[in-house]
């Protein structure tokens, strides 16, 4: 039972590979689905861990690498395959920032910030869906998306305070438990 929220965070693992792949084959709709599953993956492996008092530093290890690949270079590769390969060398330094950006987002919450009440910068789980949502919104205008790609990489390495509704969500259930 305690490898179950492992299991599921190498899910989401697993969507990100299969969302790259999905790139490799010029498939943008099978990889905006596997990361949409990855978000689906990635929401359900803490709840699991703490239900199952299966918390572990190896899963959060687990989750932050998933979550490296799932949202950070999918999402990232997307936008490069929908518009941002026209503007070549600009096109790929949003690409690698956004990837960039992320990884230090990652670091710097398993480093200091897994205990706070809010995040610190936007999540990348977050940053990687609003990736999607603009790459499609944009799929015609480069500009627009590589200037989205650079807003959202800035936001993931900001002071910036965003709410951490996992932590309220457990919050809330567990104060109805206790009325």
């Amino acid at each position: 039972m305690k490898l179950i929220p492992c299991m599921i965070t190498i899910g989401n693992f697993i969507c990100g590979l299969l969302a790259i792949r999905s790139l490799l084959f010029h498939d943008i709709y099978a990889a905006a689905f596997f990361i949409f599953v990855g978000m689906f993956l990635d929401f359900f492996d803490g709840m699991a861990a703490r239900k199952l008092n299966a918390v572990s530093d190896i899963g959060k290890e687990l989750d932050s690498f998933a979550d490296l690949i799932t949202f950070g270079v999918a999402p990232s590769m997307l936008a490069y395959n929908v518009a941002l390969h026209s503007i070549s060398f600009i096109g790929i330094l949003c690409t690698l920032a956004f990837g960039i950006c992320g990884v230090i987002r990652l670091s710097r919450f398993n480093i200091h910030q897994s205990d706070f009440p809010t995040f610190i910068g936007m999540p990348i789980p977050f940053a990687g869906i609003c990736l999607v949502i603009l790459s499609f919104m944009n799929n015609n205008n480069s500009i627009a998306l590589a200037l989205g790609t650079c807003g959202l990489s800035y936001l993931m390495v900001s002071k910036i305070k965003f709410p951490h509704f996992k932590r309220l969500t457990v919050e809330n259930s567990e104060a109805r438990r206790w009325e």
